[in-house]
């Protein structure tokens, strides 16, 4: 399963894999941590630039975004992109990839990309790499934003402009140069068009009010039933007062 994975990934990414993987299952983050080094305490999985892919047994399930399919999916594209020599891709390009290969993100973050823009806080491109160096929500975060820019980006210029860009890395070219040569856009354009698309046209208040339509449906009804129930008894004992008048 592993071999036929990682060929998919490395057709699709345009990549020759050379080196045999040494592939360890572990029981758990101590496990992880004496097979491949440093990882953060919510990995699932790392692959390591030197072919070793290490698996958290205690983090796979049977099924889902943590199923053991998904995950080597995602890992796989890390093992082949370590082939790839040249000038390394941005944490959030890469990861991009892992996403949109795989499906589905391992963890699903707590707020939309689109809330997160509402509300001024969307990171940029430049920034956005250090998300995955802090906690979990943050992580989960990341690897949303990565795969919705990476997914526009397939959208706009295809597969065979991707393995262009990574042919570019190879030859040494840094990202921007390598994108701009590859795409004929300019990294900070494409950043600033696909900002403006992920950014809903509503201020944050009403779009949050509309991503949680049903709550604040049950809400209002609420507060309608408890409005009615006041002006009852408001008025009852009106009533009440003036019969005793």
């Amino acid at each position: 399963m592993f071999a036929h994975q990682r060929a998919l990934a490395a057709e699709w990414l345009g990549v020759e894999t050379r080196a045999p993987v040494r592939v360890h299952l572990v029981k758990d983050y101590a496990g992880l941590r004496e097979a491949v080094g440093a990882a953060p305490a919510w990995a699932v999985a790392v692959a390591r630039r030197d072919d070793v892919l290490a698996f958290r047994l205690d983090r796979l399930t049977r099924a889902g975004a943590t199923s053991l399919d998904l995950v080597l999916r995602h890992e796989v594209v890390h093992q082949v992109l370590g082939h790839l020599g040249g000038t390394p891709l941005p944490r959030w390009f890469e990861e991009g990839l892992c996403v949109h290969h795989a499906g589905i993100a391992y963890f699903e973050p707590d707020a939309s990309l689109e809330r997160v823009a509402a509300g001024g806080s969307l990171p940029t491109f430049a920034e956005v790499d250090a998300y995955f160096r802090r906690d979990e929500r943050s992580a989960a975060l990341a690897y949303r934003y990565g795969h919705a820019a990476v997914t526009r980006f397939l959208e706009r210029f295809g597969p065979d402009l991707l393995r262009r860009l990574l042919r570019n890395l190879k030859a040494g070219l840094p990202f921007e140069e390598a994108f701009r040569e590859a795409t004929g856009v300019p990294l900070a354009e494409f950043e600033e068009q696909w900002r403006r698309e992920v950014t809903p046209k509503l201020p944050l208040w009403l779009f949050v009010l509309l991503e949680n339509i049903e709550l604040a449906l049950l809400c209002g009804g609420a507060l309608l039933v408890a409005g009615g129930y006041l002006h009852w008894r408001v008025r009852r004992e009106r009533a009440m007062r003036s019969i005793e008048e």
